[in-house]
């Protein structure tokens, strides 16, 4: 089931986006430096950033099980299909066209060749699917989900980005590892090893799924607790954007000592309340924006970099649906490409939350509301209302 639900967006004296403080991006010698300043934090609209559209695509399992999604760890939008990448329920890739139709699934858990017992990343780069898997392997099937090769490697892989101009693997092995980032090529072997481990920078055990944000000329890498998103060129890392914290930044020093006092339960409520601020490593980037979260002890934010007008915003974690008015939510993950990003609901959960809004409204209100403004949304909700497969709500980021 594929629905769109196209909102009015009223322009103003000032229009329906809201632009920042330009004094907060500062660029010198090809990098730039976001000051985030709390002081100024906002509510923030989905018809700020997104236009007024919403498309409600239900990936539909209909009496197939292959075709039933545990959770989804990445989404991932080539010609003209999905490919969801479901790492910690199903260990599997299924594949759905753009009409939410299951086409295929990749399986293959088990030991030895073409098998893998744990899934980690997934890549889809000129019609060859990539999953890094464990142990330590690279694997590549063609877009029908058939397997075609794989190779082996000395590191440990969590998440990795096949970058086409160097045709390498870079691979980031965790916080523990020796070096973050490994080089690897298509046999195996390791080129270069980037990012050595700082007995003196906190790197914490987040598992990180969106360490690489692909760019129209490369990718940044970053790392959670580290507050530079770095890219690669000529042959190194550079620095190429910096949040400044300020006062509120993170202590790196302070977490480290109390990691080193505390049994894991304590540093847990010690840092979720006094860690500070700094960049997690969720979110998506596009030709238009970076928009990922940052925290600050114990309340969320979601960061929106303006890469064409040069302009940032920090907004409160829930975006107010302006939209449709169905729900307000995070900001999306998942990058679909052409613009397109999606944030996904189970078909059960988008059933109850339009029946919770039903009952907050009159009859009358309600038939309205279902005929009119939340016509895709309530089509969508009942269509899937049986279901625990998701349903994506697609965005298009402003022009």
């Amino acid at each position: 089931m594929r629905v769109k639900i196209i909102g009015v967006c009223l322009i103003l004296v000032f229009g329906c986006t809201r632009q920042s403080d330009t004094d907060a991006i500062l660029e010198k010698n090809g990098i730039i430096t976001i000051k985030v300043d709390l002081d100024i934090v906002r509510d923030g609209k989905l018809t700020d950033f997104f236009e007024p559209e919403i498309e409600y695509l239900f990936l539909q399992e209909g009496d197939n099980p292959d075709a039933q999604i545990g959770e989804i760890a990445k989404l991932i939008s080539y010609e003209d299909k999905l490919l969801v990448f479901d790492w910690y329920k199903n260990k599997n890739i299924q594949i759905f066209d753009r009409q939410g139709n299951f086409l295929n699934r990749i399986r293959s858990l088990g030991e030895g060749p073409e098998k893998y017992l744990e899934l980690a990343d997934l890549q889809v780069v000129q019609d060859t699917i990539y999953v890094l898997a464990h142990p330590s392997k690279i694997m590549k099937y063609n877009l029908q989900g058939k397997f075609i090769s794989e190779f082996k490697f000395e590191v440990l892989g969590r998440t990795f980005y096949y970058d086409t101009k160097s045709k390498l693997f870079f691979i980031y092995s965790g916080s523990n590892a020796d070096h973050l980032v490994s080089m690897v090529d298509h046999s195996g072997k390791i080129i270069e090893n980037h990012f050595a481990s700082r007995s003196d920078i906190f790197l914490g055990n987040m598992s990180d799924p969106y360490n690489f944000y692909e760019e129209s000329e490369g990718f940044y890498f970053a790392k959670t607790y580290n507050d530079t998103l770095y890219s690669y060129e000529n042959g190194q890392f550079e620095p190429k954007i910096i949040f400044d914290y300020g006062k509120r930044k993170m202590n790196h020093s302070l977490m480290l000592e109390k990691e080193s006092q505390m049994n894991s339960m304590e540093f847990f409520e010690y840092f979720r309340v006094n860690s500070g601020m700094s960049f997690f490593s969720f979110g998506f980037s596009n030709s238009k924006y970076l928009m990922t979260r940052t925290s600050y002890n114990g309340k969320a934010y979601v960061s929106i970099f303006d890469k064409q007008q040069r302009s940032f915003d920090i907004i409160n974690f829930n975006i107010e649906n302006d939209i449709d008015e169905s729900l307000s939510f995070y900001q999306p993950s998942h990058n679909l490409g052409n613009g397109e990003v999606a944030i996904a609901f189970r078909g059960a959960t988008l059933y109850g939350i339009a029946m919770d809004k039903k009952q907050n409204m009159s009859t009358e209100d309600w038939e309205a509301y279902q005929n009119g403004l939340g016509k895709s949304f309530v089509e969508a909700a009942f269509y899937a209302k049986d279901s625990e497969n998701y349903v994506l709500l697609i965005l298009k980021t402003k022009k």
